[in-house]
């Protein structure tokens, strides 16, 4: 998670909120496309949420708001737990994230990027 920590890293050095939601952007997108073949529940409902709290954070007024991205920079990195380790039926499943497909959520995050 060498990219997570860079941005965590960044994050509390300097504060630059809009550099910070363009490398959390990019990562999602990049994480995305690698997963984009072994795109199951798992990995819908943790980008779902990232993207998520990605907006909340570009739409909050209280403004410079780091605890969203950081909620975002969590549910990437679950995103990307291997499989082995996941507990995956720790909750019933849901059938709207279960129809969530890649490109809903890659359009997701296109327009949460245009926002920023």
């Amino acid at each position: 998670m060498n990219d997570i920590d860079s941005i965590l890293e960044k994050l509390d050095q300097d504060g630059n909120i809009r550099y910070v939601r363009n490398a959390i952007s990019e990562l999602i997108v990049d994480r995305l496309q690698k997963v984009r073949d072994a795109f199951g529940y798992w990995e819908k409902v943790h980008f779902a949420n990232a993207i998520a709290a990605l907006a909340w954070n570009t739409n909050s007024s209280f403004q410079p708001a780091t605890s969203w991205l950081r909620l975002c920079l969590v549910n990437v990195e679950k995103a990307l737990v291997p499989a082995e380790q996941r507990n995956e039926n720790y909750t019933p499943r849901d059938s709207h994230l279960d129809s969530l497909t890649y490109d809903q959520l890659m359009n997701a995050i296109v327009e949460v990027r245009s926002g920023s």
